[in-house]
């Protein structure tokens, strides 16, 4: 936490900045929101608002894994686009676009309702009838 750096690696140096945030600037930032609710709202006002400084900027780790997660969240229904968007500070897609859809993955079912959806309860249109035969071209056109 002192910033010596000397044992540090690509691989862990992210790590340490979480850490940084978590215990060191974290415990002040509580402190500055306690302070700041206590000095500027009135007693009626504490009960409707808050404060909260934002620090998710700090802790969103590298854009991959931010990537990964949304994906995860979004292909298992508890993540909507605008929801990601929201986290990237992102312009919301309008409701008509599909911007709070909650989605899950179609292939992730039960085996015994594979193909469910098909089966409404009406026979196929489909008319069945002979296979025709290919024609059959030996002895054609040609010398005999």
């Amino acid at each position: 936490m002192v910033g010596d750096l000397e044992k540090s690696s690509f691989s862990n140096i992210e790590q340490q900045s979480l850490e940084f945030v978590k215990y060191t600037l974290d415990p002040w930032v509580i402190r500055w929101e306690q302070a700041l609710k206590k000095s500027l709202f009135l007693p009626e006002e504490k009960k409707e608002f808050f404060i909260k400084l934002n620090v998710d900027g700090l802790l969103r780790g590298d854009y991959q894994s931010r990537m990964n997660g949304y994906a995860d969240g979004r292909q298992n229904g508890w993540l909507s686009t605008n929801d990601i968007r929201e986290m990237e500070d992102m312009n919301p897609l309008p409701e008509e676009e599909g911007g709070n859809l909650y989605l899950v993955n179609g292939a992730m079912t039960k085996l015994k309702d594979a193909g469910a959806f098909a089966k409404d309860g009406t026979e196929s249109t489909v008319e069945e009838t002979e296979p025709q035969q290919p024609p059959d071209n030996r002895n054609r056109g040609g010398l005999r």
